[in-house]
């Protein structure tokens, strides 16, 4: 075996050993339509779940977040921000659902994205910002699209399967 191969071999063993110690996330969704007439409100409802086998016991994790789309065809993003402290689930890993109404037949607007970081604060206090990207302003955003069947409920409760949604680190200056 080459010096050059042995590197080399050693650089791709590093880079899959490594891959196990990283973060990971996934995101799933459902929307359905309240009351079963024509134009009423859409509800959505998010399982997100963050996880991360190098933090220490004792670290907290928060979500912080707000929802994106269009007010009279106009883009926006971060609309009702809100940070939500996340519950531990499993080891190493937390666990948080989200509902909002995201569109409403009296209103222009309508949420088409979930904007959202994860906050992580270390058991020393110390605090990082899990988003994705080096940005300065950077974020996750989940595809509430993704969501192909929408069905109508009278009482209230979500039907339907969850779809796991597209997320895409956006980075912001």
């Amino acid at each position: 075996m080459t010096v050059f191969s042995r590197n080399g071999l050693a650089l791709l063993l590093f880079f899959v050993s490594s891959s196990a110690m990283a973060s990971d996330q996934w995101v799933q969704g459902r929307v359905v339509l309240h009351a079963c007439v024509y134009a009423s409100s859409y509800e959505a409802e998010l399982n997100l779940a963050y996880q991360n086998y190098t933090l220490p016991w004792g670290t907290s994790v928060y979500l912080i977040h707000g929802w994106g789309g269009l007010d009279n065809f106009v883009p926006f993003d971060w609309d009702n921000t809100q940070t939500l402290a996340v519950s531990a689930s499993a080891p190493y890993t937390w666990s948080i659902t989200v509902r909002s109404t995201i569109s409403n037949r009296t209103s222009p607007k309508w949420y088409e994205h979930f904007d959202y970081v994860w906050k992580v604060v270390l058991p020393n206090g110390s605090t990082f910002y899990e988003k994705g990207n080096g940005s300065t302003w950077g974020y996750y955003a989940a595809n509430l699209s993704d969501v192909t069947q929408r069905p109508c409920t009278s009482d209230g409760n979500f039907v339907g399967p969850m779809y796991p949604l597209t997320v895409t680190s956006v980075e912001k200056w």
